[in-house]
């Protein structure tokens, strides 16, 4: 590790810890309270498209030949940024809405590849407590569906070495897939199945991160189509039906 990546590490763990983290636990006190300000989300989502140059500057310094626009494409699917609708592409929209407050609406020829149509600052609108972003076939609360797990994705990790802060630069190191609650229960200890049912039973949304009873995805649009309520924790026919038997050895299918 040379001196330049060391100090590039360094520098990216001082950004998570001192503004990042900070941020991400105002931004979730606000979602607790049930209100947040339309300038707090563009607060939130400037320091998120920040994260992606500390993050560009560690792959530079290790001469990966990374450049920013390739990085930001591939944002989701290295970082493990959780959702159902959006896919891996949650980073392209923060930085083009970044992008879109500092030049009033983003440059097409910039952007030719983006799939979510014109960008301006005036996608993004507060409404009832809510800041919604509102595109050409897009309708979504965008705190819970794009900031929310994209701080989540980037925070609340514990490096312990300046290498593990590479690893993770690198896109090595990862979060666990989804939730999924056999990384928690021996699904072959019957003792446990009462909690892996109640786990399931329970999840929230995959998408917005809310209770089934709060989510609010079939009234939002992705992309023309609407959306639904999709379980972050989900099981199998198969496995619903292996638990149920472990919870109740007279259960079967009707």
């Amino acid at each position: 590790m040379t001196d330049g990546l060391r100090l590039a590490c360094e520098d990216y763990c001082h950004y998570v810890k001192f503004i990042l983290e900070p941020a991400k636990l105002d931004f979730e006190q606000d979602l607790e309270g049930g209100a947040v300000s339309l300038h707090r989300a563009f607060g939130a989502n400037l320091l998120l498209a920040h994260s992606v140059d500390y993050l560009l500057a560690i792959r530079k310094e290790a001469r990966m030949g990374a450049q920013r626009k390739d990085l930001v494409k591939s944002f989701d699917a290295n970082f493990a940024v959780a959702g159902a609708y959006l896919g891996n592409r949650k980073m392209e929209l923060i930085d083009a809405v970044n992008n879109a407050l500092k030049h009033i609406r983003i440059d097409p020829k910039r952007y030719k590849d983006l799939r979510y149509g014109e960008v301006s600052f005036k996608s993004l609108v507060e409404v009832d407590g809510r800041v919604m972003c509102h595109l050409e076939k897009y309708r979504f609360d965008y705190c819970r569906v794009v900031l929310r797990p994209t701080f989540r994705a980037l925070c609340g990790w514990e490096f312990r070495e300046v290498e593990d802060v590479f690893l993770f630069a690198r896109g090595d190191i990862r979060v666990g897939d989804d939730g999924y609650y056999s990384d928690i229960y021996d699904p072959d200890d019957p003792s446990t199945a009462i909690d892996r049912m109640i786990e399931i039973c329970s999840s929230p949304c995959k998408n917005c991160d809310e209770a089934a009873d709060d989510c609010q995805c079939a009234e939002w649009v992705f992309d023309d189509e609407k959306g639904r309520f999709e379980p972050l924790v989900s099981v199998s026919e198969g496995e619903f039906n292996s638990i149920m038997d472990q919870i109740s050895p007279s259960y079967s299918r009707s």
